[in-house]
């Protein structure tokens, strides 16, 4: 199983450009960075990185169309994989932060209304590029015609789908070159693999023309008590806490204590700090357990472990979120994690 890097936005070019060499050199497969509304375009600081870089894949996680249009997507994706010599990847999704920064969408729970027709009408679109045809591109969401890109002279960049439930997966599993689940657990891992299956086979899909990808949040220090602090900051976002991820191992009275402390566990994330009103340590320290690798330097064998139950569900990649001292994680799951996968 190939392992990924997803470092945080905030970092500046000049950081990323240190990062990503040393993951590479640390031997990961592809080193990617969250899209932010508020934090500088990953593909600012992947066309620097392409240039000092080799051999690792780059790409940023995730873009939705209806924050970047396809076409302009298609240039900005094709313009890296020409930087890279074929190494470009990207994650499309149904769109976060940015969506409702613009005004498309009330929250981060909600979907845009034609977010699964949009995202695939985007694989679509940007897996038939070609220099040799005109850009004739006419579906419900999106019509788009132009002159061929006569300027693409790569192989063509690998493009993901972010899905997790069954609607996404289906349609991923038909459409993408890859699929990255998010925060799914080992509990649910079986059936989202299930759902794939399924469309693989209704695709008249062999299984191994599609990669498939589990972001999980990494959150290990030498003090466990400085890993749980970093891990409680960042809860908001595992799977936005929706019902659908932890009720496979909280109870009805858990769940809903979840459901109704969400302003808290938001409030605890956008103001990067660990308390979190209301939510009795307990219910907290559960989420954290089965939705993130938290822990110490000895705990690294056991999750590396649960990285073996992932490969052995079916994964080939696995997405790695990083947060603070990212190079000290990367050095770490470079010499105890990777040689066992």
């Amino acid at each position: 199983m190939k392992i990924d890097i997803i470092l945080d936005p905030t970092h500046t070019t000049d950081e990323v450009l240190y990062l990503g060499n040393t993951a590479e050199e640390l031997g990961f497969n592809a080193v990617m960075m969250a899209n932010y509304p508020s934090a500088i375009d990953p593909f600012i600081s992947f066309s620097i990185l392409a240039k000092s870089t080799h051999k690792i894949k780059l790409g940023p996680v995730a873009i939705s169309p209806f924050e970047t249009h396809p076409l302009k997507l298609s240039n900005l994706l094709y313009g890296l994989n020409q930087l890279s010599k074929g190494r470009a990847k990207i994650i499309l999704g149904g769109g976060g932060g940015s969506l409702i920064s613009m005004g498309l969408k009330s929250n981060r729970r909600t979907m845009h209304p034609n977010m699964i027709q949009g995202v695939k009408e985007c694989v679509q679109f940007l897996k038939h590029l070609s220099p040799e045809k005109e850009i004739i591109f006419n579906e419900k969401i999106f019509q788009i015609n132009g002159p061929s890109p006569q300027w693409i002279d790569q192989p063509r960049p690998e493009i993901y789908v972010g899905a997790s439930k069954p609607k996404m997966l289906t349609m991923a599993a038909s459409e993408a070159d890859g699929l990255m689940m998010s925060d799914v657990t080992l509990a649910r891992i079986d059936e989202c693999m299930t759902v794939i299956d399924e469309s693989l086979k209704a695709s008249n899909r062999k299984r191994e023309t599609l990669a498939i990808s589990n972001l999980f949040s990494w959150h290990v220090k030498r003090d466990r008590k400085e890993a749980v602090s970093e891990a409680r900051k960042k809860l908001f976002v595992r799977g936005m806490l929706d019902h659908w991820y932890i009720s496979t191992f909280m109870d009805q009275k858990e769940c809903q204590i979840v459901e109704d402390n969400l302003p808290a566990f938001a409030y605890a994330y956008a103001n990067n700090t660990d308390h979190i009103e209301g939510v009795e340590d307990s219910i907290i320290d559960k989420l954290i357990n089965n939705l993130t690798f938290t822990g110490t330097y000895d705990d690294v064998d056991k999750f590396t472990n649960e990285m073996i139950h992932f490969k052995q569900s079916g994964l080939d990649e696995l997405a790695i979120r990083l947060y603070d001292n990212p190079e000290e994680s990367m050095k770490l799951i470079a010499s105890r994690v990777i040689p066992y996968l």
